[in-house]
């Protein structure tokens, strides 16, 4: 049997933490896209990685964001856990570890879809990988250097969707909207969102919470296209009548 390969990789020395196990790291940054156009072969264990990695990501952040701000409530406390690992920001994070560079995706010609969620996906997979590897007090560190830039007053009291949804509905038609389980499937959660009769969207998730988030960001967006084309459609019948004067 060949001997391990001890050598960091240029990810290893940017995260600053070098796999006893590599195997692991091959599988945390090998997308299971690679294993899906191979048929026959084993199936990936990217998926599994991602899962336990979103748990441990959100175990870590709780505590670091617990014993920095003790003197905050429960309300500023949850809403900076969500905006530090919601999907844009683990994006974020990936980015600047430079990634997509280190990964396995698809046939290999194909690139990364840098603003989906393949990114922040794979990134959940190697926390979850590195977890497995060297344990909390190691992942803690690779989180802390990573998370560290974005512990930012300004990052950490962004309104997330459901907040904003939520004061809009509220100034536009005092009612506050309803979120309603529909069903798991095999990627998740999936949440109808609505207010009143007229408006509603549809998210998905990993948990019921990441769902109804995405749920109140479809409906966020469809309401501000709407506002939009209401605007414009005021506007021009503002022009129109004062051509005729």
């Amino acid at each position: 049997m060949p001997a391990p390969n001890k050598k960091a990789t240029s990810l290893e020395k940017t995260l600053d933490y070098t796999f006893k196990n590599k195997e692991l790291l091959h599988q945390a940054v090998t997308h299971s896209s690679c294993f899906n156009e191979k048929k026959g072969t084993r199936q990936s264990d990217n998926e599994k990685l991602e899962y336990l990695g979103d748990a441990v990501l959100n175990s870590i952040i709780t505590i670091l964001l617990y014993k920095k701000y003790k003197d905050k409530d429960e309300g500023f406390l949850s809403n900076a856990r969500s905006c530090l690992v919601k999907r844009e920001t683990l994006t974020e994070v990936a980015k600047t570890i430079d990634l997509s560079r280190h990964m396995s995706y698809g046939n290999g010609d194909q690139r990364v879809p840098q603003e989906s969620k393949v990114l922040s996906n794979m990134m959940e997979a190697l926390i979850g990988a590195i977890y497995l590897d060297g344990g909390m007090r190691k992942v803690t560190k690779v989180i802390k250097q990573l998370f560290s830039p974005f512990f930012t007053d300004d990052k950490l009291t962004e309104k997330n969707p459901k907040n904003l949804l939520q004061e809009y509905s509220q100034k536009r038609w005092g009612i506050l909207p309803k979120y309603k389980f529909t069903r798991k499937t095999k990627n998740g959660f999936t949440v109808l969102v609505y207010i009143g009769k007229d408006q509603k969207a549809k998210g998905t998730g990993k948990s019921k919470k990441e769902a109804e988030q995405n749920a109140a960001r479809e409906l966020l967006n469809q309401l501000n296209g709407r506002e939009a084309e209401r605007v414009m459609s005021d506007h021009c019948k503002k022009r129109s009548s004062s051509a005729f004067r």
